[in-house]
């Protein structure tokens, strides 16, 4: 396999699916965290292909976008679907809460007074709860796919565990999607990954 190492700030964010893949398969990598002092993100990001981080360094050639990075990963990993069809199922519901999702919850943090805040929330609430509802629909056995967790799984675990409690939202009320994450949360690498990663707000 490959030598890659993963650039990104000192948080979970739009880098933490792709550390749930290697870690979900006990793929070793280097986990390489910007800072004030060691390795500082303004003198690094001109090495980068669009002075944006996650970045994922192949083999010394530097590749950016989280969603791209995470795709190649589970490929490599082998957390991709079985054919064609399986993939797209994957894309489908990255897609739905990566582009879909992600950008309303970012808007709650972002505004700039209360009342901002408080309109933003509901409106990323009642987005949420209908895409679990829909992803209700979408699981097939033990996960999405069936008997084997894919990056689908992994990355509705993400948004489960470390995205959504800061909305201060419980999701126990959709079964299946809680099943998963439970699952998810017992397996041995995530729970060691859970462990030993740095304590971080976002």
């Amino acid at each position: 396999m490959a030598d890659c190492k993963l650039y990104y700030f000192n948080a979970k964010a739009r880098a933490e699916l792709t550390r749930y893949a290697y870690a979900f398969k006990g793929v070793s990598y280097e986990d390489i965290r910007f800072d004030d002092t060691n390795l500082k993100f303004e003198e690094f990001k001109s090495k980068t292909p669009f002075g944006s981080a996650p970045v994922l360094e192949v083999d010394g050639v530097m590749f950016a976008q989280s969603m791209a990075i995470a795709r190649y990963v589970a490929r490599e990993v082998g957390l991709n679907g079985a054919n064609s069809l399986e993939n797209l199922k994957i894309d489908m519901i990255l897609d739905a809460l990566y582009s879909d999702l992600f950008p309303l919850i970012i808007n709650v943090f972002q505004g700039q007074t209360d009342e901002i805040k408080a309109a933003a929330k509901t409106k990323a609430v009642e987005s949420i709860q209908k895409t679990f509802g829909n992803l209700e629909t979408l699981v097939s056995g033990d996960y999405f796919l069936g008997s084997d967790a894919s990056l689908a799984d992994l990355a509705v675990f993400n948004l489960v565990n470390d995205v959504l409690p800061l909305l201060g939202l419980n999701m126990d009320e959709y079964t299946k999607i809680s099943k998963i994450v439970a699952s998810l949360r017992e397996n041995e690498n995530i729970k060691s990954h859970l462990e030993n990663r740095p304590k971080t707000d976002a």
